[in-house]
């Protein structure tokens, strides 16, 4: 994984539980979009996590392949899932607050650990998590991802209230200091969390910290924010340099079948695909048609271009003056239409 040739995406967020399974397609959509090969998931609030669960909420090629750490009931839950033709596992460790796992490439001998990180919500306890951390330390080598939600901030600027703990900040701080890691900027909002009230509270809580053997090699690291359709917490997208290449694969959509014009317009290319002398030859043009047919009734049936990205757009424009200032009556009711339509498969 050399820098400069490919991208691979890691997407962390805390998702504020799985149980619900409408809101299980919202993430999946959410995550599918991105089109990662790592997936960190927080709060996930799921006691156990079967195949059949993790297909509701995670894409392809990432069921068969997590790691998580159980909910204590209602709370918490860590789960990091990664994709088969991109990654494979060296080993993990689990611990209450964190889940560290170990991946290989599989189109190269690099490597990288990524920590998996769920705060707790208590700041009495956030001293035992912050000494969890230095322990992990002496069992990382190479390249280090510290990703997810750490409910503390570390300086004032990082909650709209001004109100601060002076000396968990610094208890914080030094603990990143003797880590050796630094924070990676995130490059377009001030805040990851909200209340969602009228008069917000907001805050930086989830973060992603890299250490040295990381930023020498993969100087190209950024981070952004994605599109907040579910949860009061915002999905953070780490960009990777890589020279994994990304082929542009064909994704047959369960949903397609719901719709009533589907197979009509599909069937007669199966059927009409040039005859061939062999049974294997024939079934190879017969799925070659059928795809074709596919992708032209997709790209017909598509809703217009503009549409899911303008309420897109319109949540993010939210989100940046709720920053700023309390939303009016009118936007606050707006956002939830805006997030449904966005969410749409």
């Amino acid at each position: 994984m050399s820098n400069g040739f490919k991208n691979f995406h890691i997407v962390s967020w805390n998702v504020r539980g799985l149980d619900d399974q409408d809101k299980c397609a919202v993430v999946k959509d959410a995550v599918v979009s991105t089109a990662p090969a790592v997936i960190c998931l927080q709060e996930t609030k799921l006691r156990d996590v079967n195949r059949f669960k993790a297909h509701s909420f995670l894409p392809p090629h990432f069921t068969n392949t997590i790691q998580y750490v159980n909910a204590a009931g209602s709370r918490g839950g860590i789960l990091t899932a990664w994709n088969t033709n991109t990654f494979t596992l060296d080993t993990f460790i689990s611990r209450r607050h964190t889940l560290t796992t170990v991946l290989s490439s599989t189109a190269s001998e690099q490597c990288f650990s990524i920590t998996n990180v769920y705060a707790p919500s208590d700041n009495h306890d956030s001293g035992t998590f912050l000494d969890d951390l230095l322990e992990l330390q002496p069992y990382i080598s190479g390249p280090w991802i510290l990703a997810g939600d750490f409910n503390l901030v570390r300086n004032s600027a990082e909650k709209n209230t001004g109100t601060l703990n002076v000396p968990l900040c610094s208890h914080f701080n030094d603990t990143l200091d003797r880590l050796g890691v630094v924070e990676l900027p995130l490059l377009d909002r001030l805040y990851t969390w909200s209340n969602k009230r009228s008069s917000p509270v907001l805050a930086r809580l989830d973060r992603v910290f890299v250490n040295h053997e990381q930023c020498s090699s993969y100087p190209n690291t950024t981070l952004t924010s994605l599109v907040r359709p579910t949860s009061d917490h915002t999905p953070l997208l780490i960009s990777i340099s890589s020279t994994i290449p990304k082929t542009n694969l064909f994704r047959f959509e369960n949903a397609w079948l719901l719709n009533n014009s589907f197979l009509p317009s599909v069937l007669p290319a199966w059927r009409n695909a040039p005859p061939h002398a062999d049974a294997a030859g024939k079934l190879a043009g017969c799925l070659k048609t059928t795809r074709t047919a596919a992708k032209v009734w997709a790209r017909r049936m598509r809703a217009p271009p503009a549409f899911i990205p303008n309420c897109k757009f319109i949540i993010m424009l939210l989100d940046y003056l709720e920053e700023c200032r309390n939303l009016s009556a009118q936007e606050t009711l707006s956002a939830p239409y805006a997030r449904n339509v966005s969410a749409r498969p």
